[in-house]
């Protein structure tokens, strides 16, 4: 079930696509929305403090609080709409550590909404949206910049190969799955040795004994997985896409799978993935 969801708020007004499709994702399930907006330190280089840099502080952390507050009240104006309850938190943070920060906070949650990162302006939002999946323990929910409709479920499509994380997608997806009006369960031939065709491990077997009426559909390899992916969502316009988010942590850094990073980047549908 989904009951309690957490949404990192986008702290430019103009860039807000997330705020009103978390609102109506917590709508759809009667869910309760908890908003984060953080406050980032200034960033800059000083040898010696003086009067003019610590003015300039000031006008920085000032900056950040109305840009948090002006989050806040996006959030408390569409869950108004939606009728569903919710809370914030304003945490002041450093850029460095605010993924792991939501990370931690996300644990605590059924669903942790992140937007997905616009090309050379969202460094933050990546590296949070990174976290979350690799380190919270929960499904994330990645929301498009270019997301302009509420949340919905006409049809949901699942990346299915096999693997333990898209196993762990496919059980985080279930409350979504069950209110679905159509359910494709897509794998891509070539990709690897399909777990489902080993007797006593089909996938459409068991989310059938589910009560769910999915039906299978095998892609051919196309120039590469991403490629394959985001050709058949561009011809089925499926409301969400269900995949396993592959990588790996190095030295603290993530790093993400080829295919995973190709659909955080190219994806224009919201996304719920897994690690």
């Amino acid at each position: 079930m989904i009951k309690d969801i957490v949404v990192n708020l986008p702290l430019r007004a103009n860039k807000d696509r997330i705020t009103a499709f978390a609102a109506s994702l917590a709508g759809y399930f009667g869910a309760h929305v908890t908003g984060i907006a953080f406050m980032y330190w200034p960033v800059f280089v000083c040898v010696q403090m003086g009067a003019a840099e610590a003015r300039f502080i000031e006008e920085q952390d000032a900056a950040a609080k109305r840009a948090a507050d002006a989050a806040v009240e996006r959030l408390a104006r569409e869950t108004g709409r939606e009728k569903v309850s919710w809370d914030s938190q304003q945490i002041s943070v450093s850029v460095d550590e605010a993924p792991g920060r939501f990370a931690e906070i996300a644990r605590a949650f059924d669903l942790a909404v992140v937007a997905q990162a616009e090309p050379e302006s969202g460094a933050v939002d990546d590296l949070i949206a990174q976290a979350a999946l690799f380190q919270s323990g929960h499904p994330i929910l990645v929301v498009p910049y270019t997301q302009t409709v509420p949340f919905k479920l006409d049809r949901v499509a699942v990346l299915w190969d096999g693997s333990a994380p898209a196993t762990r997608a496919i059980v985080g997806a279930m409350p979504f799955m069950y209110r679905a009006k159509a359910i494709d369960l897509v794998s891509i031939m070539g990709e690897r040795d399909l777990r489902q065709e080993i007797d006593g491990a089909d996938m459409r077997k068991h989310l059938s004994r589910h009560g769910l009426n999915v039906e299978p559909k095998r892609l051919q390899m196309m120039n590469d997985i991403t490629t394959t992916i985001l050709n058949y969502a561009a011809e089925n316009a499926p409301d969400l896409l269900v995949m396993g988010g592959y990588g790996h942590t190095r030295f603290r850094e993530f790093v993400l799978g080829g295919a995973t990073r190709g659909i955080l980047e190219g994806m224009t549908m919201p996304t719920l993935m897994s690690h």
